[in-house]
């Protein structure tokens, strides 16, 4: 049973980028930017690759590889 794990990173006053695991590889993605909400549904491999895209790789993978 996956325990539903969130994180949160405050880009600055209005934007924000919220990761949540649903499934052992599913991750909801919700970036907040501009004042437009964007969702995503994810696989690992590309929360992944979205992490090298932001520069914020190291927090990703600390939240993606803990096991429950």
């Amino acid at each position: 049973m996956i325990k539903i794990k969130s994180v949160n990173f405050q880009l600055d006053r209005m934007n924000s980028l919220e990761i949540t695991q649903i499934e052992e590889d599913l991750f909801e993605v919700r970036l907040a930017f501009d004042g437009k909400l964007s969702m995503h549904y994810m696989s690992r491999q590309q929360l992944l690759q979205l992490g090298s895209t932001f520069q914020i790789e190291s927090n990703i993978n600390e939240f993606i590889v803990k096991k429950n």
